[in-house]
């Protein structure tokens, strides 16, 4: 059976934590609209109310009971369009992708078009939860190296591996690639291709087209309902979309120049982090002692007392409380183990 081959959880299947049920929801390009913002709120309220960011941008949410009607709740805002695929759509992007001064490319149709054609192939259900692809606008933004990387080389110019294509053809190469690792061609998932990649810095940054992004972390990346549900009243007042990163950050981009002052203090207000310098940032970990069996102690409250004595361009670091080290970022020191 499709999605039988590794333990990655979703919204159809979920994982059993010490703390409850676990579903994983994915972002396709990080994007996540103000309706399925209140969704996701919506969905922790049936849990224990935590909403964790995940290395890949995706989103979790923990202690869930049997019978939650997940499915019904995130369907109905286009967060599970594909049951029997929703495991592998797992594709990263640029949470200001095209619109970075280094963006070579707009990238955002093109995610889409990727996560609609991989959706229409039934083979590729059969993918690892944990296969990853990555559109890259050029500006090398993505944050995470992947399996199947697209890269802008121009406007309207690809880059799959070594062969450079349109747009159209990017799209069917990274998928002729991904059916490289099914399970019954390659044994195991294989290693991901690495290719240099940088997170957003916290903070306002401007966009090619004269408008703001605002980019903003939840500590060690955790939300809860009436965070969630701000952080939609922001984006509908600024006809702002969120991405999350794998930085495990936030970011509104699109803002009106005029708006950002209000739009940053209402983050604030929501207990989130716009600082640039905080020591918060680049410091994550799992999920600790209190919601996961193996782990043999708080990595998170281990993680917590760090922040005070870190600055924001240390090397990140990523506290784990067993070997497992779950939710490890790319070029991140592992603590605790």
């Amino acid at each position: 059976m499709p999605g039988q081959r590794d333990r990655c959880p979703g919204v159809v299947r979920l994982h059993e934590a010490a703390d409850g049920l676990l579903a994983r929801v994915r972002l396709v390009g990080g994007r996540i609209s103000a309706d399925q913002l209140r969704a996701v709120a919506d969905a922790a309220d049936l849990g224990n109310g935590a909403v964790e960011l995940t290395s890949r941008a995706s989103l979790q949410i923990r202690g869930l009971q049997p019978g939650a009607r997940l499915g019904e709740l995130l369907g109905d805002v286009g967060l599970l369009p594909s049951p029997t695929h929703e495991r592998v759509r797992n594709i990263l992007a640029s949470p200001v992708a095209g619109r970075h001064r280094r963006s070579l490319a707009d990238t955002d149709q093109l995610v889409t078009e990727l996560d609609l054609a991989l959706c229409a192939d039934p083979s590729l259900a059969e993918l690892s939860g944990r296969f990853l692809f990555a559109v890259d606008d050029g500006a090398g933004l993505t944050g995470h190296a992947a399996h199947v990387t697209i890269l802008a080389v121009g406007s309207d110019r690809f880059r799959v591996g070594t062969s450079e294509l349109s747009r159209a053809g990017a799209v069917r190469a990274a998928l002729d690639q991904a059916r490289a690792y099914l399970p019954e061609r390659l044994p195991g998932l294989g290693a991901r291709h690495a290719r240099p990649t940088m997170s957003l810095p916290l903070g306002a940054l401007e966009q090619r087209d004269g408008r703001i992004a605002l980019t903003a972390m939840p500590r060690l990346g955790r939300l809860d309902p009436t965070t969630l549900r701000g952080l939609a009243v922001v984006a509908d007042t600024h006809r702002a979309e969120l991405r999350v990163s794998a930085a495990r950050t936030l970011t509104l981009v699109d803002i009106p120049p005029a708006g950002v002052a209000s739009a940053e203090a209402r983050l604030s207000e929501l207990g989130l982090i716009t600082d640039p310098t905080s020591g918060w940032f680049g410091l994550s970990a799992c999920s600790g002692q209190n919601a996961c069996t193996a782990a043999s102690f708080d990595a998170r409250a281990a993680a917590a007392a760090r922040a005070a004595q870190r600055r924001a361009d240390d090397q990140p670091e990523h506290w784990a409380g067993c070997r497992r080290s779950c939710g490890l970022p790319d070029g991140a020191r592992l603590m605790g183990v």
